[in-house]
């Protein structure tokens, strides 16, 4: 089966608490888990950075969903390509909170989701390829 690895940008709606984005995590886990959905959601001053993984018809249906989520607004597609392999193949979701700055690879993390808001290249890459690539090594 192929697999495809959507990345998008949206924009909190309210600042999320910490219980907020573990209920999100929880959600995201218990609804990915059975449609072989993988990935990893990034959270940093009230804008959300997600990575999905999974056949290419789930995860349009499933973006169509997450669109309609009142907690944020904005959401636009960076990245939304085949993949040879998954990224996140642990993880039904994983959640980073950057606001608590204990994250692994911090500072790297910030420069791609402020470079997604900005709709700017991080080098000569996409931010959402460069994130993939951070991942992937």
């Amino acid at each position: 089966m192929s697999i495809n690895q959507l990345v998008y940008v949206s924009q909190a709606t309210r600042k999320m608490s910490p219980s907020d984005l573990a209920g999100i995590q929880d959600t995201a886990k218990n609804n990915n888990a059975p449609l072989d959905v993988t990935g990893s959601l990034f959270y940093n001053g009230g804008w959300f950075l997600q990575v999905l993984e999974g056949p290419v018809a789930t995860l349009d249906k499933l973006y169509q969903k997450i669109e309609l989520d009142p907690r944020h607004k904005n959401s636009r597609v960076l990245y939304n390509e085949p993949a040879k392999f998954r990224t996140f193949p642990r993880w039904s979701m994983n959640m980073i909170n950057l606001n608590d700055r204990q994250a692994d690879k911090y500072d790297e993390l910030v420069e791609v989701l402020e470079a997604a808001q900005a709709n700017r290249r991080i080098g000569s890459a996409a931010p959402a390829v460069a994130l993939l690539k951070m991942f992937a090594s």
